[in-house]
């Protein structure tokens, strides 16, 4: 009954422990004797004394243990073992991996278990001491069963058994009997299981019967000490008594006392004095005994409060465990109860965020439905890209909107060469003409990039085109010209002067003159690129874009002069400012330049695909389109009709 007692409060009291370790923290104690030892660790250390150094760091990492915080007992457990390998202290070292090994095994990280019990087993090969190396193989082979490798496991528990039985060393030869009898049975070798199961069984019967006897061979001396020494009682009080009833009878026989007096005087005398001396040691004898009583009562009753304190202790502590499983339960209630309150909330919001998903996805909808509609629009202000060819055979066009609708767009068409005063002024011919255009004809080409993109694109877009066609109707051809004209009409279309609004176009221009062999150019902010001669030219548009607060710009105009197979190349900023890449970077002007130089003498259509699939591998999957892209290409030669 007292043995159960004792575990059950043994087992309390553990499971106090273990609780007091998952939820406290450093005391102020714990934290003063921390910085005390690592105090005293570096003055150790710079004294060159690695023992009293290790010493230190072991005892701050058994503080953190005890606290509840093994990763950092294992990192100072780790300093320790430096110290102690400087001086070759293998039994520290062999202590300390074990301590590590059972501190991963209580958290659950059984590979690093296995790597410290491996490394203490191989310090206890070193020093040498068999007990201890079958301590450590069975530590080894501990872990390898809660790995599941119980191969392992029975080898190494094989090898300690022979150690173990070698030493006699009878707990550990039990142990090892129970945990393969269990590794056998998980590796479905039933027949070894029963067979160690038995040894298990026999051993463990053996050692109680040796007990048993060890304690019966104890009480039985005990027995027989006290037999002898009551027959030597008894002998003593027999002889006191005799001694005493001779005296009687030599009392009342006074005459025959008066007779043997002198024959027996000197009996009589030794035998007082053995009678007296027999009492004196049956005294000494019984306060020895009384002593020995007293000691064995005050024994029992200080085991007695012992056990009595533990079990108050034992009380105390399941009242505390019960008190804080009660607060813990109450904390429990109510944030189950916050927490259903939030579910309820968060059922609400989600069944409202539906309903206004619903909505939204409606209202999507009709957008997309209206964005689609102005996309037919804007198609259908636009020609179709390919009709470039018509004008220039050796040409494309790279059109990629980000949205449905975009906000670059190009523009090309078949202009006369020679400017119409009376379009210019909207006046009218007298004479009619008999039917016959002999005028020469120019041919211009643009690449547009308006003001944002998506539908605000777009209606820049719209704006901007039919501007150019009013411009270009009037008999306006010199590009230059042409954006001087445009950037006052986007000003007055949008009324900037009486407004806020900012919003414009960048545009790069090219008038394509067949009779004089030259393309003229202008640029708003972007560039023309040109190849000519094995070399490639870049022309900078001017820093004033179309639109803004300026009322006027003056435009620069450019000349190219066609001598040979010429390659022209516009676009919008939509390419070069594209992010992608490994570094995330912009593919910049410099790239799209080498990358025109490297496929210009491609056939165009070639080089258009090139561009859009080098486009497409720069972006990649990390990355997604930021802007409309837009690349005109054409290429003219003197020989070219």
């Amino acid at each position: 009954m007292n043995y159960r007692l004792f575990l059950v409060i043994g087992f309390l009291f553990s499971l106090s422990l273990i609780y007091s370790q998952t939820i406290r923290t450093l005391s102020e104690q714990e934290k003063n004797q921390i910085a005390r030892l690592k105090e005293m660790a570096e003055v150790y250390s710079r004294d060159g004394d690695a023992v009293q150094a290790g010493q230190s760091y072991s005892q701050i990492a058994k503080i953190y243990w005890g606290a509840g915080l093994p990763r950092e007992a294992v990192d100072y457990y780790l300093f320790a073992v430096e110290n102690y390998l400087q001086k070759e202290k293998l039994i520290e070292v062999r202590n300390i991996y074990t301590n590590i090994g059972v501190i991963y095994t209580d958290i659950e990280e059984l590979e690093f278990a296995m790597e410290y019990f491996e490394k203490s087993l191989t310090i206890r090969k070193k020093i040498g001491n068999k007990t201890e190396i079958a301590a450590g193989l069975f530590d080894v082979a501990y872990i390898n069963q809660l790995l599941g490798l119980y191969d392992d496991a029975i080898k190494n528990l094989e090898e300690s058994l022979a150690l173990a039985t070698a030493e006699k060393n009878s707990q550990l030869i039990l142990d090892c009997y129970q945990l393969l009898s269990l590794n056998y049975e998980q590796v479905g070798n039933l027949k070894k299981s029963k067979e160690y199961a038995g040894k298990w069984d026999q051993y463990q019967a053996f050692l109680q019967e040796e007990n048993l006897k060890k304690d019966f061979t104890s009480e039985v001396m005990e027995t027989k000490k006290e037999v002898v020494k009551k027959e030597e009682e008894k002998k003593l009080a027999e002889e006191v008594f005799r001694l005493r009833q001779a005296l009687y009878q030599q009392t009342e026989d006074s005459l025959g006392l008066a007779i043997k007096a002198k024959q027996d005087s000197l009996f009589l005398q030794e035998g007082l004095a053995k009678a007296a001396k027999l009492e004196i040691e049956t005294l000494n004898q019984q306060r020895e005994l009384d002593q020995l009583r007293q000691s064995e009562l005050e024994t029992k009753q200080k085991a007695q409060r012992m056990i009595i304190l533990m079990i108050a202790g034992g009380f105390a502590l399941m009242v505390v465990l019960a008190i804080v499983m009660l607060r813990a339960n109450r904390a429990r209630k109510k944030a189950n109860t916050k927490l259903e309150k939030q579910n309820r909330e968060i059922a609400e919001k989600s069944e409202q965020l539906g309903v206004a998903l619903k909505k939204i996805a409606h209202q999507n909808q009709n957008i997309t439905q209206s964005i689609n509609y102005a996309k037919g629009i804007q198609q259908a202000l636009l020609p179709k890209a390919d009709q470039l060819s018509e004008y220039v055979k050796d040409s494309f066009i790279l059109f990629k909107p980000r949205d449905i609708v975009s906000g670059d767009f190009y523009y090309f068409r078949e202009v006369d060469s020679k400017s119409d005063i009376f379009k210019i002024f909207g006046m009218h011919r007298r004479e009619q003409d008999n039917g016959k255009d002999k005028t020469p004809k120019k041919i211009i080409v643009s690449a547009v990039d308006c003001t944002g993109h998506g539908v605000p694109g777009a209606f820049m877009s719209m704006i901007g085109y039919n501007l150019l066609d009013e411009i270009t109707n009037k008999g306006i051809t010199r590009p230059d010209l042409i954006l001087e004209e445009l950037h006052r009409g986007v000003r007055f279309t949008l009324k900037q002067k009486e407004t806020n609004n900012q919003d414009g176009m960048d545009i790069s221009i090219c008038v394509i003159d067949p009779q004089e062999k030259m393309v003229e150019f202008a640029g708003a902010k972007n560039p023309l690129i040109y190849i000519q001669n094995g070399n490639v030219e870049q022309i900078k548009g001017d820093k004033n874009g179309i639109g803004g607060k300026s009322d006027d710009h003056n435009y620069t105009l450019h000349k190219v002069v066609i001598n040979g197979p010429t390659w022209f190349y516009i676009f919008s900023d939509g390419f070069i400012d594209q992010f992608g890449g490994d570094s995330g970077r912009k593919f910049m002007i410099k790239t799209f330049r080498e990358l025109i130089f490297e496929i210009h003498q491609k056939p165009m259509q070639e080089q258009k695909e090139i561009l859009a699939a080098a486009l497409k591998e720069w972006i990649g999957t990390k990355f997604s389109q930021i802007d409309d892209v837009l690349v005109i290409g054409f290429k003219l030669d003197i020989s070219d009709n």
